[in-house]
């Protein structure tokens, strides 16, 4: 915690010397302003070039002027600067509250998967097919399930969250439980196995190595489940707050998406945006939620962390669609291009939306989520994509081959009904997904994982409590034409 108050206390200090110099700036401006004023006769009402055409005509070289323009180019482009920095190092600083609120030392720098390619173009026309989304008739599905076979099944998948088999050490790594070694100066403490029996002396005949007074700490699993259909849920530390690292990019695009429908709505309704024939929009808000309009992106706009523009030459400055930027940002967890995406929509829709569906976790931070609130969050993307097929299937195409597909797609029988987002961040490693299929679900799993251990390790735990909530689920369903209820 230490560490944490000094490192919050740095950041403070680099914002506060940016805002002084932003102040200098503004300064700036204002001496080259008066000076500027200075030149012209009062009462006159000159252009730059009419002003430098006035000092042409009396003698002087215009010289003067030209610096002064330039001056001030100069300045506009470092206050650009400093505001793009001060923008990261604030987003740095509220990662750094989370840290500081939630007893980690470790700083917030999303890792970079292996697998982050974006493959050709995406085209949403052909690359989703609304009847994906269909489930089967409700009517064609029947209960089958043994209840006492269900709690069995229950309780083994809770025995595998409350006994994960890695544990983090005094100095803060994740290591697996099994490949733990002591040097001989070590002194190991041990304690009673639990209903172990006693020597005659009462002492217990079986004990175990107590990781806890050794300075262990046993991280926490979190799983949620919902029946997308027909609402049956459930949750094992559901309500636990996590650091959600990249899975909040789902939910915000969702978001975004959501508002570009239904103003595509409206233009699809009244094509030439007539009072007298129904809804109408202003001109700025049909240019702005655009997908086609393009953004300039330049290379102060980059942001650290997962993502490809970020190792792009953006020196000259390159042009991205808004389609595009949701692309990168869901496809390869782009960071770069999700802060573009804020920057240009605000987060005043996404508030509203996340609010109507009872979210609280991101209004005492924005990256705070719990595995509840992401199959709320997945079941209110996967209504969404029914309602409005072409925006809807935008962000479900692009879940379905986004990157790191290493957890639950790899998990569940067929990879290829997996709509998911994974979030992969120091001390947090998770992902959520749709399920499709005749009885489409959601489902998330958070950790607070690190990755001292092998990330294999690491992802065959995962999958393996995915695969049993899979098997669960299955297990409430037939396929059946003539059931009924």
């Amino acid at each position: 915690m230490k560490r944490n108050n000094q490192e919050l206390k740095l950041i403070f200090i680099i914002l506060t010397i940016i805002t002084a110099l932003s102040v200098i700036i503004a300064v700036g401006f204002g001496v080259l302003f008066f000076k500027s004023e200075k030149s012209v006769p009062t009462g006159a009402v000159t252009s730059d070039e009419d002003s430098l055409a006035q000092k042409e005509s009396v003698g002087g070289d215009g010289g003067e002027g030209i610096k002064d323009r330039e001056q001030i180019k100069l300045l506009e482009e470092e206050n650009k600067a400093l505001r793009a920095e001060a923008e990261s190092l604030a987003e740095e600083l509220r990662a750094w509250e989370h840290i500081a609120n939630n007893g980690d030392d470790s700083q917030k720098t999303e890792h970079q998967p292996d697998d982050s390619t974006i493959s050709g173009s995406f085209d949403p026309g052909t690359d989703f097919d609304p009847g994906q989304i269909q489930p089967a008739d409700p009517a064609s599905l029947s209960y089958t399930f043994n209840l006492t076979e269900q709690l069995a099944r229950i309780r083994a998948l809770e025995e595998q969250m409350q006994h994960v088999p890695f544990l983090v050490s005094p100095e803060g790594e994740l290591v697996s439980i099994g490949k733990i070694e002591f040097d001989r100066e070590t002194e190991i403490i041990y304690r009673a196995k639990e209903n172990s029996p006693l020597d005659d002396d009462g002492k217990p005949l079986e004990t175990e190595i107590d990781y806890e007074a050794m300075g262990y700490t046993t991280p926490v699993v979190a799983l949620s489940y919902r029946d997308l259909e027909r609402g049956t849920s459930y949750a094992y530390n559901g309500d636990r707050v996590y650091f959600s690292a990249s899975l909040i990019k789902a939910p915000y695009v969702y978001a975004l998406l959501h508002q570009i429908a239904q103003y595509n709505a409206i233009k699809a309704a009244n094509p030439t945006n007539d009072p007298n024939v129904g809804k109408t929009l202003p001109k700025e808000t049909i240019e702005k939620y655009d997908l086609q309009r393009k953004i300039k992106l330049t290379e102060s706009m980059k942001a650290e962390g997962s993502g490809k523009i970020k190792d792009m030459d953006l020196s000259d400055g390159k042009e991205f669609t808004v389609l595009e930027l949701i692309e990168y940002a869901i496809s390869v967890s782009d960071n770069t291009a999700f802060r573009v995406l804020r920057n240009e929509f605000g987060y005043d829709y996404f508030w509203s939306v996340s609010k109507a569906l009872g979210i609280e976790s991101v209004f005492t931070s924005f990256n705070n989520m719990t595995a509840n609130e992401a199959c709320i969050y997945l079941a209110a993307i996967y209504d969404f994509a029914k309602e409005y097929p072409t925006e809807g299937g935008i962000l479900i195409s692009l879940m379905k081959r986004a990157n790191h597909q290493v957890l639950i797609p790899q998990a569940v029988q067929n990879p290829a009904n997996a709509a998911h987002k994974y979030g992969w961040d120091a001390d947090s490693y998770h992902d959520m997904a749709i399920v499709y299929g005749d009885a489409p679900y959601a489902i998330c799993v958070m950790t607070n994982f690190d990755f001292a251990v092998s990330d294999n390790d690491i992802n065959a735990y995962i999958r393996s409590l995915v695969k049993e909530m899979e098997s669960i689920h299955q297990n409430f369903y037939i396929a059946s034409k003539n059931a009924s209820f």
